[in-house]
């Protein structure tokens, strides 16, 4: 019986693991084996050409954010990994507005509003593949909702859960 339970137990686990980032699913994949495998999006984006991209962040401030592509006809088209120095490439000073980078990153792990400066501050935690460290990346926003820098910091999960700073 006890065997039963270990192997009951192992088979959660590697379920558990193969739904974090839909790795078994491929191209083609209809809506309800996405949903099954990840879950419930925590945000669906509805794109122009009738299709969808589904949001899933991973943690409440984890290191990876998914964004799963579906196309018209409800089938997969990819899923990505969003939470890396490509994307934040991507994002550039003086025209990239907040709606387009949470479309782009997801919801951020903390929101930060500096009155003196009349700036909002969004942070975004993630794991360099490369360097094999954790970092925080954060975007800065204007009073008119575009960005107005970005910067990328060692992360220090403490700084980023605890809201004692008094700035959100």
């Amino acid at each position: 019986m006890r065997k039963k339970w270990i192997a009951s137990g192992l088979c959660l686990a590697l379920a558990a693991c193969a739904s974090y980032d839909g790795a078994g699913l491929r191209p083609g994949a209809s809506g309800d084996e996405v949903r099954s495998v990840m879950g419930e999006p925590g945000t669906i984006w509805r794109e122009a050409d009738g299709g969808a991209t589904w949001e899933y962040p991973r943690g409440p401030q984890g290191v990876h954010t998914y964004m799963a592509r579906l196309g018209s006809d409800g089938r997969l088209r990819e899923i990505r990994q969003v939470l890396n120095t490509e994307t934040f490439a991507s994002i550039r000073p003086g025209t990239t507005t907040r709606e387009e980078v949470r479309r782009l990153l997801g919801a951020p792990a903390r929101e930060l509003y500096f009155v003196l400066k009349d700036e909002r501050v969004w942070d975004y935690r993630y794991y360099d593949v490369v360097s094999k460290y954790d970092y925080a990346f954060s975007v800065h926003f204007n009073p008119a909702g575009v960005v107005s820098g970005t910067e990328t910091t060692p992360d220090d999960p403490r700084f980023l859960s605890s809201g004692a700073d008094g700035l959100n």
